[in-house]
């Protein structure tokens, strides 16, 4: 939020610092929340990594201790197995909560005002994640959850809309008139200085 829009609102000073003030207190909350969750995800992450530090010493105790006994042998097997299938659930865990994370700053960035409430609309089905664990198309499902339930974000500043500048056939340039160069014209624009002034048309053109 600048400052210049809220002037332009027709706000004094006064009341524009507090409302300063009081967004840059919502930015910061939102900050440490996303930096709550990020510290979060990350030591899930430091836990996993610790937990599969312990299997693989658990795998090369059970290797070295097996060797030809086949009742050790199959309780090598099994242990595998079952590491296997939990390292693939804690990963599909951490998985989702990067995925819920990435939504979740998507949906702020665009303006929700209930993520929760958009979240029940939103097509996870468009969310895809590549063979580096990156989430693809969050922005791409936000739009359109954006388009399809308009009323659950706030409204959208329009950029103000500067007037283009005047072509001056005559007298000097003022700070709302400019002449433009030759070749900036648009073939309308040469018509026209052609017809309110051919002098200076010809002293454009006729090079």
């Amino acid at each position: 939020m600048e400052r210049e829009f809220l002037e332009k609102q027709g706000l004094n000073a006064d009341q524009i610092s507090a409302i300063m003030a009081q967004y840059g207190k919502d930015v910061n909350g939102i900050k440490d929340g996303y930096e709550s969750k990020l510290s979060s995800l990350n030591s899930n992450v430091e836990t996993l990594k610790g937990q599969v530090t312990d299997r693989d010493k658990q795998i090369k105790d059970l290797s070295s201790a097996a060797k030809d006994n086949e009742e050790l042998k199959a309780k090598f097997a099994n242990a595998q197995k079952e590491i296997a299938e939990s390292d693939k659930k804690y990963k599909a865990q951490l998985l989702d909560q990067k995925k819920d994370f990435a939504i979740q700053q998507a949906l702020t960035k665009a303006g929700a005002y209930n993520n929760k409430a958009v979240m029940a609309i939103l097509d996870a089905d468009q969310i895809s994640v590549d063979d580096k664990g990156n989430i693809l198309h969050v922005e791409d499902a936000v739009a359109q959850a954006q388009k399809d339930f308009p009323q659950g974000f706030k409204p959208q500043e329009k950029e103000e809309t500067k007037p283009a500048p005047k072509i001056v056939t005559t007298g000097n340039a003022t700070s709302e008139t400019v002449e433009k160069k030759p070749s900036e014209m648009t073939l309308q624009e040469q018509n026209d200085l052609y017809r309110k002034d051919p002098q200076r048309w010809s002293q454009l053109f006729d090079k």
